[in-house]
């Protein structure tokens, strides 16, 4: 997808909004799971607007169907956001209250796209859920989840559409120290991990936190070039 948003990359009905910095598909579960996450956190007060809206099918063929006979039926519904577009606008709160809000909103829940932080052949994943957690709907730094790589490098030992175990290394969400230190990176990726947890790739590529060693993910930690 190339290009960026030239209309709806304005705020017009509320005062704080979340904007969009890379192209993707961002699907009907995705915009509703991000609604009410915000609704939540500021307590049903204060008023926001939803400027997406999933309006292009995206069709799936059943397994083990002939090729031909057309296109298969709608499976869900996404809606197409370039960068510089505007997701969600808030008004009628305090800043810090919207911050939080809108923070919460891109946090890393099911469906969301994550990139591949090591050279096991991955490159994107898809969240489907959290491991060891039962009421958590979102994941931080340390948390492993289980997902679905949407992108692959050819002739890999990791092929696309496995779903494999991973740890997340980086989210855009700030991770908030002690010693009032806050650290914040441009985009969530996970290393892939197995059974153990040890990677499955020989090196690791950015920098992590050091709060990984204290998560027995030592190993990652001490492939990555970078210690924070």
């Amino acid at each position: 997808m190339k290009g960026i948003s030239y209309r709806g990359n304005h705020i017009c009905f509320g005062r704080y909004a979340l904007q969009a910095l890379e192209p993707a598909w961002i699907t009907s579960r995705q915009i509703e799971a991000g609604r009410r996450a915000m609704t939540r956190n500021v307590r049903r007060g204060g008023k926001i607007w939803v400027r997406i809206f999933p309006d292009k099918p995206v069709t799936v063929r059943p397994t083990e169907t002939r090729m031909g006979s057309g296109k298969g039926s709608p499976e869900y519904w996404v809606a197409v956001v370039k960068p510089g577009r505007i997701l969600y606008e808030m008004g009628g709160v305090a800043e810090n209250i919207a911050r939080k809000a809108i923070s919460i909103a891109d946090m890393i829940q099911p469906q969301t796209h994550l990139n591949v932080a090591d050279n096991s052949g991955a490159r994107k994943l898809m969240c489907i859920r959290i491991i060891g957690t039962s009421n958590r709907r979102y994941a931080n730094i340390g948390d492993v989840i289980v997902a679905v790589i949407k992108e692959a490098v050819p002739n890999m030992p990791l092929e696309r559409s496995e779903v494999i175990r991973a740890v997340i290394v980086r989210t855009c969400k700030e991770l908030k120290r002690d010693n009032g230190m806050i650290i914040r990176y441009d985009d969530n990726a996970a290393v892939i991990i197995d059974q153990e947890g040890n990677p499955k790739g020989t090196r690791i590529f950015g920098a992590i936190v050091r709060e990984l060693r204290q998560l027995n993910f030592t190993k990652i930690v001490s492939l990555a070039p970078e210690v924070l």
